[in-house]
């Protein structure tokens, strides 16, 4: 779908979900791209990219994104998806989040602004919608919303949303070519997996686990595989107009605007079907009906500008996609704890 031919990219936080899969999608796609990623723990830069080591088209930079880009090259794309996604981590290291998202995304715009050409990727995020109080499609333009500060998550949310503010300012005073990309909920296979409660259900599952949840009401949300999100997100940096946001989602197309107690019960059947175990999704207290306001993400905008089909893949498939990838690798390596594979 992408056409990076002579190009050279630069991805930030490259070990995490969506950086390694765009990592993986850009070498395998183009021959030709100049791949430069940027992390923290170069331990997990040589686990997760070992295949494109002895690539000359690949380097890495150990540094963290807080500190100024320690690099001469110039970039023709820079995908800035470094920060936490953790709710641990956004709860008690507030700071720290705010830091990555917001010193992160200047010292990238600075970077791109000295080298006077290139365009810079801002991955945002879906909480720039705030919370609700009926269920209700967004589009890119009903940002008038906000938590309160009082929400465990108003760190990250807020200094998503100033992150893009900034992006919006260096695009009017300097001329800095900007897109920003605002995922709903991906989920996927990844090496280095977020401490999210989709990613220790499967390992639960995997390990014939009984997953218990405790709440009523759940609300839905709008997922979104991986996959498909690369697949977005390859088109927005190639084809969207400069200082615009795209949602990039599944419009809850395809039975993705569900639950995280719909999504766990896909996950356990998953599991069961592959390990031929027994694990059981507990519910308590539980109720299906009255459920909390969800967001579903407009996905037309990005539609509008690509120059491709985007897919949007059915969530019990993906689902099952992101299992089997799991318990594959368990096999590969003959565990039978999918917690022993990278922990």
């Amino acid at each position: 779908m992408s056409s990076f031919a002579n190009k050279k990219v630069l991805v930030t936080g490259a070990t995490g979900l969506i950086g390694s899969n765009l990592v993986d999608r850009l070498m395998k796609d183009n021959s030709d791209v100049k791949v430069t990623i940027l992390a923290r723990n170069e331990d997990k830069v040589l686990n997760t990219f070992a295949d494109y080591l002895n690539n000359s088209n690949f380097e890495y930079i150990i540094q963290d994104i807080t500190e100024p880009i320690n690099s001469l090259e110039k970039f023709d794309y820079i995908f800035h998806a470094a920060g936490s996604i953790a709710g641990e981590a956004i709860r008690n290291y507030p700071v720290d989040v705010i830091n990555a998202n917001i010193q992160g995304t200047i010292n990238c715009l600075e970077y791109l602004k000295n080298q006077t050409h290139g365009r810079i990727i801002i991955f945002s995020s879906a909480t720039v919608y705030g919370n609700c109080d009926n269920q209700r499609i967004v589009n890119e333009s009903d940002t008038q919303l906000t938590d309160s500060l009082d929400n465990p998550i108003c760190a990250y949310s807020q200094s998503k949303r100033m992150a893009e503010t900034i992006a919006r300012a260096y695009n009017t005073q300097y001329n800095v070519d900007v897109i920003i990309a605002r995922f709903s909920y991906v989920f996927g296979y990844t090496k280095y997996y977020p401490n999210t409660a989709i990613f220790n259900f499967i390992q639960k599952a995997l390990n014939g686990d009984d997953i218990v949840l405790n709440g009523i009401n759940l609300a839905r949300r709008d997922n979104i595989y991986v996959e498909d999100a690369v697949d977005m997100l390859l088109e927005a940096a190639q084809y969207g107009n400069s200082g615009e946001a795209y949602n990039l989602s599944s419009n809850a197309e395809n039975d993705n605007f569900a639950a995280i107690d719909e999504i766990t019960e896909l996950i356990v059947n998953s599991a069961n079907k592959l390990t031929n175990m027994s694990a059981k999704l507990v519910k308590k207290p539980f109720e299906d009906i009255d459920r909390l306001p969800g967001l579903i993400m407009d996905n037309a905008k990005i539609k509008s500008v690509s120059l491709h089909k985007l897919n949007i893949t059915k969530l019990s498939e993906a689902i099952y996609k992101t299992v089997k990838n799991y318990y594959d690798i368990c096999a590969k390596k003959g565990e039978n704890a999918y917690d022993k594979i990278y922990r």
